[in-house]
């Protein structure tokens, strides 16, 4: 092998330890994940449900998880949590809101702090 091939070689393993560094800078940060504890009597349930999926719409990376204490599942993770009423909204597993958020704003600010 030539001195010439072996930098080459050393040029392209350079290069792809630098792209990979990259990529791995460059990845998505963690998401936001909202639960949305709703039941299906509650009159103020779809309100927090629909402010919490529109954030969603306008912020990317926010997952939005409807979590009904009418379903097993849904009863199993709000009593794990301590949720008495709902809606409640639990945002990355801290308790963000009791009742529905005053305002789609409201629940910005909340993200943007955790």
């Amino acid at each position: 092998m030539t001195e010439d091939d072996e930098l080459a070689r050393i040029r392209k393993k350079k290069i792809e330890e630098l792209m990979k560094r990259q990529q791995e800078s460059s990845a998505p940060k963690p998401q936001t994940i909202v639960e949305v504890f709703t039941s299906p009597t509650c009159p103020h349930c779809p309100r927090a449900l629909m402010m919490a999926r529109q954030l969603a719409v306008q912020m990317p990376g926010i997952q939005v998880i409807e979590l009904s204490t009418d379903t097993p599942q849904g009863y199993a993770k709000a009593a794990l949590y301590g949720v008495q009423a709902v809606p409640t909204i639990f945002i990355n597993g801290k308790r963000a809101f009791t009742g529905a958020p005053p305002s789609i704003e409201a629940l910005r600010q909340f993200i943007r702090q955790t």
